[in-house]
């Protein structure tokens, strides 16, 4: 019996913080970005990446403050109020998640790997930083990074770390994405986050429930008539030419 209750409470601890992640950041930094969303929607955000040169998560500014619990109510509640780039990153045991919320859907996935990069001589001043150029193939994308080695953890927007030193500037050749560092500074309270209620599902199938979440009505009532059915697919159809650029071209390159 003894024996019993030891498993059934390991299977329980398991079951309830397998998927909690907990860190010490060293710097927190924020970017301001361009992205160009679709062919003819280009909108800026802010972004906010907490970490060290293991462990780190990257969302967008609204975002962060959610996931945080950092979001202070005044006046109006804007905690629902989606951030353009709704994807959030956390990167923990060389292992990523990236996880997003849709309305009440909260679906997530697990990948490994790193990015390839190539150093150049090239250098240029950013924030009045000296900062190293770097490049990479990644997602169906030619990627321009530069780095400063004056702050040695290994971080960048997105996926994007490895460098010996933080990113300042990354955007790809055809600059639909761009971010550049406007703001870092040394932060030290613990992160912690449980993504237990994210249903984890495999790369591809992530991508394809994100898909029917966003642009068709597989979560509409199949009763719902047929006027209204076609009005709010043509509303959808409107959203897909609005977002036909994703950051991945190649999701599984």
């Amino acid at each position: 019996m003894a024996k019993q209750l030891i498993f059934f409470s390991t299977f329980l601890t398991i079951l309830c913080f397998g998927q909690r992640v907990a860190f010490d950041p060293t710097i927190k930094v924020t970017y301001d970005s361009k992205l160009q969303l679709g062919e003819k929607y280009q909108h800026n955000q802010k972004f906010v990446l907490v970490g060290n040169s293991q462990n780190y998560y990257f969302g967008a500014a609204q975002n962060y403050l959610n996931d945080t619990g950092q979001y202070e109510i005044k006046g109006i509640d804007t905690r629902a109020i989606s951030d353009y780039f709704q994807e959030r990153l956390i990167r923990s045991n060389n292992k990523t998640s990236v996880f997003i919320t849709i309305i009440d859907s909260k679906v997530r996935y697990e990948e490994k790997g790193g990015i390839k990069w190539v150093l150049y001589s090239d250098t240029k001043i950013i924030n009045g930083i000296k900062c190293q150029m770097a490049a990479t193939n990644k997602f169906g994308r030619r990627w321009i990074a530069y780095f400063s080695k004056d702050y040695p953890q290994s971080l960048g927007p997105y996926k994007f770390n490895g460098l010996p030193g933080l990113i300042f500037e990354l955007y790809d050749t055809r600059d639909d994405y761009h971010f550049t560092l406007t703001k870092v500074e040394k932060y030290t309270d613990e992160f912690d986050f449980n993504l237990n209620e994210y249903k984890n599902y495999p790369k591809d199938k992530y991508l394809k429930a994100k898909y029917n979440m966003e642009f068709t009505l597989a979560g509409y009532p199949a009763d719902m008539g047929e006027e209204l059915r076609r009005e709010l697919q043509n509303a959808y159809d409107r959203k897909k030419k609005m977002y036909n650029n994703p950051l991945e071209l190649k999701p599984f390159e």
